[in-house]
């Protein structure tokens, strides 16, 4: 529940509150079986053939996109020990003949050269991903959050759900089906959020944006009282294209990001910080979860008992660095690895951010 629920709800009724790839393209070449016997088609293709090739090479973008160029500093040092790469490697080209001795030699220079390339190229993308990914696990660890055992029910909780909020049994927590969300319809405007005490809705917020592929981002987060009956914590992704406009729309499937996030809470305030449950790794336009919980007046003055430990992943490094940048702006703290228990931190390897969020608030009350 949040900027759309947070209007629909003020203007209707408390009552949803309570309920709460693999697209690969597969590329296969195929050399063909029948023979060039005209020697000048042999020769352009070859001429062809090698042209790509050296394109692919010089091109500073086919092959340094793959790097975590933006990773700066003391990180950026970290990942070049790792990988042992600090710019777009030279890679073998083997030369083409000026002539064509033989229709035989013709079709060994089709096969091998290229091939050769491309195994090195996929190679090095291979060995520098790996790096970076074992970079960011390093840095960052989810914290484990205690397993829950459901008590018996006749109740399909796959299928029961009230306006897309949804209960899931083994995390004890209701979460919003971003998938098919109504909300969705209605995308963010920040007056949504000025509508939330209406609804009784107590949370704090920090709005980061940023330009990426001619569109302006807002990775938005919330923490906070939702309603008398649950406490819980969201994140949302939206873009709009008119700099001019205050509305945002909510990210398309083209614009999801994989994240996950774990709601902590010190329940008791005395400093006890509790995992209380954890949303999975997976692709999000708005990632949501609550849990039943009843804050008293005197406590939801700071919302500093609530903290959210999450990790997202960007489209690539250059997307992240922009976030990062604008998160840094917000009063994050950069740091080279994350400890869940220091509040308002961030790391940034890679397409990766993974961030302890507890006390910086953007939403005044």
């Amino acid at each position: 529940m949040k900027k759309t629920p947070v209007i629909i709800t003020a203007f209707f009724a408390l009552a949803f509150v309570f309920v709460a790839s693999v697209l690969g393209v597969r590329m296969k070449k195929q050399i063909s079986a029948r023979m060039q016997t005209d020697r000048e088609t042999a020769q352009a293709a070859l001429s062809s053939e090698k042209e790509s090739i050296n394109i692919f090479v010089t091109d500073e973008n086919s092959f340094t996109s793959a790097f975590p160029a933006t990773v700066t500093g003391s990180t950026g040092e970290a990942l070049t020990s790792l990988t042992g790469i600090t710019s777009a490697p030279a890679l073998p080209v083997t030369e083409m003949p000026a002539t064509v001795p033989d229709e035989t030699q013709s079709t060994q220079a089709q096969e091998t050269a290229p091939a050769s390339t491309s195994t090195t190229v996929i190679e090095k993308i291979t060995s520098v991903t790996a790096s970076v990914n074992a970079a960011f696990k390093e840095a960052f660890a989810m914290p484990r959050v205690p397993k829950y055992v459901p008590t018996e029910s006749d109740i399909d909780f796959a299928k029961a759900s009230l306006a897309s909020y949804k209960y899931y049994p083994d995390g004890d927590y209701y979460y919003t089906d971003d998938k098919s969300a109504w909300q969705k319809n209605f995308g963010y405007n920040q007056v949504y959020d000025s509508l939330a005490v209406a609804s009784w809705m107590y949370y704090d917020t920090v709005r980061t944006t940023f330009d990426f592929e001619g569109k302006n981002w807002l990775i938005q987060i919330w923490k906070g009282q939702y309603g008398y009956y649950f406490v819980g914590e969201e994140i949302g992704v939206y873009t709009k294209t008119r700099s001019n406009s205050s509305q945002y729309v909510c990210a398309d499937k083209t614009d999801w990001l994989k994240m996950e996030m774990c709601f902590v809470w010190d329940e008791d305030h005395d400093g006890n910080y509790k995992p209380r449950f954890l949303r999975p790794y997976n692709d999000y336009w708005w990632c949501t979860g609550f849990v039943i919980g009843m804050e008293s007046a005197a406590s939801m003055r700071s919302r500093d008992q609530f903290r959210m430990i999450a990790h997202i992943t960007f489209k690539n490094a250059e997307m992240a660095e922009l976030f990062a940048n604008a998160f840094e702006a917000n009063g994050f703290r950069r740091v080279e690895k994350l400890d869940n228990n220091v509040k308002d931190t961030f790391v940034q390897i890679g397409p990766d951010v993974a961030f302890v969020w507890q006390s910086i608030n953007q939403h005044k009350i």
